[in-house]
Order: C-alpha cells, then sequence, then structure tokens
C-alpha cells in the first residue's frame, strides 16, 4: 500500500511538473515552441541605425523566436563576391540586391542558393502562396530558367513612375515660360535659367541649371529622343525604342546617340550640367546646397529646395526624332533581389526562415514592420520602444505618425525614428507586401497626393520598360557577361571622351566607334534581349 501511494504521488508531481513547463511555455508565430540563431547579412545605409539598437531585431527574438547574429554592410558586392567564392555565407541574404545573374549563377548553376519553391506552400507561406494564387504571373516573373526560386523581393503598385523630375514653377514664370513640352523648349528654359547670374542678387555664385548625377538626369532627355530606359545606368541598361518597340542599346543607334552625345557636350560647354556632374556624390552633397541657395532649377526631387510647394513636375518631352511623350513606370512592383538563403543554412532552419519571411507579405504586418506597432493597439510588441507609433491626423485630414521617442527629443523626425530605431531594414521598397491588393489593411493609410501636377505631368505618360527582372539560361548569361564586360568599358571609355571634347564627333570617329561595337560582339549580344522579349511578350 505504501508504494502504491508512493507510486501516485511520484505520478502526481510529474504530472504537476509537466502542467508547470506547458502553462509556462512559449509559443512563436508559426506555433513553434523553441527558438533558433540565424546569421544574416544585411545592406545598411549612411542613416540607418546600429542593428544592436533596431526594434526589429528585438521583434524577430521575441515574436518569431529567430535570435539574428547582424552583419550590416555599406558595400554588399565584395561581400557577396567574397561569401560565394569561399562558402561562408550567412544564413540569410537580405536586401543585398541579388540580380538575375548571380541568382542564375550561383542558384542555377552552383547551388550556393536554396530553392525557396519548395516552402512556399499553404501550411509553410499561407500569405504569399494565396498572392501567387491570385496573380500567378508574379510568381512566373521571379522564377529562374530551371523552374525554381531562388530569392524573393517587394510586391508594390505599378502605376508609379519610376522617377519624377521637377522644375523651379519660380524660375519659370521669371522667366514667362511654360512647362517645356519639346527638347528644343527644353534647352530654351536650361538657357534663362542660367541667365538668372546676370542677376544682382546672384552676382559671384554660380547657377547650375540642371542638377543631379550623370545617371538621372540624361535618362530624362533620353526619352525624348524615343528611348524608354528603366535605370541611372541609362546608357548600358537595355532601353525600349518608343519609335518601334524594339529592344536596344542607346549607345548603338548611328542616327540618334551622335545627337545625344552633342547635347551632352553642349549642355556641359554651356554649363548647364555642373562639371562635377561625374562624381557620384554630385547628386546628393552640391544638389542639396544649390537647391538650399536657390541656385538651381531642375532636378529629380524637391528635397533641399526654399519652398518645395514652389516646383513643379517635368513632362517627358519629344523632339523631331520622338513624337509620344513617354516615361518609365516603376519595374520596382515586383522585384526578387531582397532574400535568399544561403546553401550553408542549416536545414532544419530553412522551413522557419521561410515562416519568418512570409509574415511580411501580409500588408498589416508589411507596415507594422515599417513603422513598428502601433501604440493604440499593438502595445504588447514595444521590446524596448516607449510607445510604438502615434497616429493623428493634421488640418488637411491626412495622418501624421510621430512616436514618444520624436515628441522627447530623442530623434529629430519619425523618418529618422524609423530609420535608426524600428526598421533595420534599408527601406520600404525591397521585401514584403507594399500595396493592399486584398483589401485588408486594418489601419487607414493616406492614400497618394499629387502636390506637384504629377498625375498631369507624368502618370497619363507612363509605358512599360524592358523587364528588370530577366533570367537567361546559364550559358547564355555566362555568354552576356563575356560581351558586356569587352563591350561595356568601352562604350564608357568613348562616351566621355566624345561629350568631354577630348575626341571629335566626326563621322570618321564615330565610325570608327561603331565599327569597333560591331567587332566586340554587339550584334550577338543585342540579339540575346531581343530574342528574350519576344519570349517575355509571348509568354
Amino acid at each position: 500500500m505504501k508504494k502504491l501511494l508512493c507510486v501516485l504521488l511520484a505520478l502526481v508531481m510529474m504530472l504537476g511538473l509537466a502542467s508547470g513547463l506547458a502553462e509556462g511555455e512559449k509559443t512563436y508565430y508559426g506555433g513553434y515552441t523553441d527558438t533558433i540563431d540565424a546569421t544574416i547579412a544585411v545592406y545598411q545605409r549612411s542613416s540607418q541605425g546600429d542593428a544592436k539598437n533596431i526594434w526589429w531585431w528585438d521583434f524577430c527574438r521575441e515574436y518569431f523566436g529567430i535570435n539574428f547574429t547582424v552583419t550590416q554592410l555599406t558595400e554588399t558586392g565584395t561581400y557577396k563576391a567574397t561569401a560565394f567564392a569561399s562558402g561562408d555565407m550567412p544564413d540569410v541574404f537580405y536586401q543585398l540586391f541579388l540580380d538575375t545573374g548571380t541568382l542564375v549563377e550561383q542558384g542555377v548553376t552552383k547551388g550556393n542558393l536554396i530553392r525557396l519553391d519548395d516552402y512556399i506552400t499553404p501550411e509553410i507561406m499561407p500569405n504569399l502562396y494565396r498572392l501567387y494564387e491570385a496573380y500567378p504571373q508574379y510568381k512566373a516573373t521571379i522564377t529562374a530558367p530551371d523552374g525554381h526560386i531562388y530569392s524573393l523581393g517587394g510586391i508594390g503598385n505599378g502605376s508609379a513612375p519610376l522617377m519624377t523630375f521637377f522644375i523651379n514653377q519660380r524660375w519659370l514664370d521669371d522667366a514667362n515660360l511654360e512647362v517645356p513640352t519639346t527638347l528644343d523648349e527644353f534647352t530654351e528654359m536650361l538657357a534663362a535659367f542660367k541667365a538668372r547670374e546676370e542677376r544682382p542678387e546672384n552676382e559671384g555664385k554660380t547657377i547650375v541649371p540642371l542638377t543631379g548625377d550623370l545617371g538621372n538626369q540624361p535618362r530624362f532627355i533620353a526619352n525624348a529622343l524615343g528611348w524608354i530606359t528603366d535605370s541611372a545606368g541609362y546608357l548600358k541598361a537595355v532601353a525600349l525604342d518608343d519609335v518601334d518597340g524594339t529592344p536596344c542599346f542607346i549607345y548603338a543607334d548611328e542616327e540618334r546617340f551622335p545627337v545625344f552625345m552633342s547635347i551632352m557636350k553642349d549642355y556641359i560647354a554651356n554649363k548647364y550640367f555642373s562639371a562635377d556632374v561625374f562624381d557620384d556624390q554630385y547628386a546628393g552633397n552640391q544638389t542639396a546646397q544649390q537647391k538650399a541657395e536657390d541656385l538651381t532649377g531642375f532636378d529629380q526631387n524637391t528635397s533641399n529646395a526654399i519652398n518645395p510647394d514652389e516646383w513643379v513636375a517635368a513632362k517627358p518631352l519629344t523632339s523631331e526624332w520622338n513624337d509620344e511623350p513617354a516615361i518609365a513606370r516603376t519595374y520596382n512592383a515586383i522585384n526578387c533581389a531582397s532574400f535568399a538563403i544561403g546553401k550553408s543554412c542549416d536545414p532544419a532552419k530553412i522551413e522557419r526562415l521561410m515562416t519568418w519571411v512570409d509574415w511580411l507579405y501580409d500588408v498589416n504586418n508589411y507596415y507594422m514592420s515599417h513603422w513598428g506597432p502601433s501604440a493604440e493597439t499593438e502595445t504588447e510588441y514595444l521590446y524596448g520602444l516607449k510607445s510604438g507609433y502615434i497616429a493623428s491626423k493634421n488640418d488637411d485630414g491626412r495622418w501624421v505618425l510621430t512616436s514618444q521617442e520624436v515628441l522627447d527629443g530623442e530623434y529629430t523626425s519619425f523618418g529618422d525614428y524609423q530609420n535608426r530605431r524600428v526598421q533595420g531594414i534599408i527601406d520600404n521598397q525591397y521585401l514584403g507586401l507594399k500595396v493592399d491588393l486584398f483589401g485588408e489593411l486594418t489601419r487607414e493609410v493616406n492614400p497618394t497626393k499629387y502636390t506637384h501636377s504629377e498625375d498631369v505631368n507624368v502618370i497619363p505618360y507612363l509605358v512599360d520598360c524592358y523587364p528588370q527582372i530577366k533570367f537567361f539560361d546559364a550559358k547564355t548569361q555566362e555568354r552576356i557577361s563575356e560581351l558586356a564586360a569587352e563591350i561595356n568599358p568601352y562604350v564608357d571609355e568613348q562616351y566621355v571622351a566624345f561629350i568631354s571634347g577630348d575626341k571629335e564627333l566626326t563621322e570618321e570617329n564615330l565610325a570608327t566607334y561603331f565599327a569597333t561595337l560591331k567587332e566586340l560582339g554587339y550584334e550577338e549580344y543585342v540579339q540575346y534581349y531581343i530574342d528574350y522579349y519576344e519570349t517575355y511578350k509571348n509568354n
């Protein structure tokens, strides 16, 4: 009897202990009860905070049960090359701009990246799975030639311009000019802007009518000649010829490229551009200073302007070579450059990491990752924040966000608070569901407000550019890379020589230039892109 009582007491104690463990056990997102450690490499802007102070990583640990060791990178190219070559890879490549060539090489050919499509199931990734069920073209767009997905990215709104350019309306009014619609009118406007140097208040100052870097403003001019380009690297990016709709590279057009270079040469000679236009830091540094001193009239944004309300969106231009105004719509609506898993990741962690990233494909979660928790409803997720974000409506009826840290003066603005305290990711452009495709957003978000006539001057002229996401098979990609390694440096060298005046734009020099392009394999090179585009359109 005594033995039986001891056994019963022991059973009661064991059951009580088990009950206590179950009661104190924490369940993380996805139903997991254990925690894991994972390594992650992420791009860091100059305005971004240190990972140890970022709420997002605390949230990942406390809500998902994932303790990330974070490597922040201000330059990603060397890191990626070294990681892939050595095999010393992070578990997660996060916001590291993995282009499709890299995905084919490192995923399809070398197997350095995990196939993600096996995990896009209703059980593991319900948000993304549902999205692909509703929009199968999104899945097709990011699928590599072998039928697998090696990287994920953001999904957003494609009804927006890739980049909007702005003109100082006050300067236009002073010159008695309208917003230009042709290339000739645009050139006339720049001349009038440059003439402001003659005003007494500008004595000793330099007016730079056309500010920015060499990668964006010239792209606006290229549009006027009929090329729809998709990136700041307009010179070597695949363009669509707006005249006949075929893929091309503007540097190989024997009629219009000399015209384009002549325009660039004249603009630089007339000092419509700054002599520092070749400096990558020019757009960010000197342009800001010039706008703050009212010394420029055209730029790619209105930040730093004395009065941004005085600026108006520029219309895409026409010319004698192109009679249809057009400008590229954003290609960032869909991308696959932001999330990949290295092959060295412990297989036991992969499903957990995929469940984690799927969370961002719910639009409410996406905004939470961007703004942090709401002080109204989600205070249990503060994890060191004082209050979460505080939302209130301004006099215009639009939501304005702040936080207690901003009110206390610890951060200069909500944007500063986001960058240094909340996010831990590059910004809101690269990963997750950036638009409420299913109409499920619980908090009202301010609709787009056009303050510079973008809805009249830009939106009606949006057209598709050459697809930003393009997958070639490994053999084709290797050949394209070989040709580009020969062609691109030659183009850069000759372009700078021509527009700087070091080489004259004579018929003889141009004939040599175009003949050399052909000798370097240009016709084979462009044909790959033409063939791909035909298949892309058919599909």
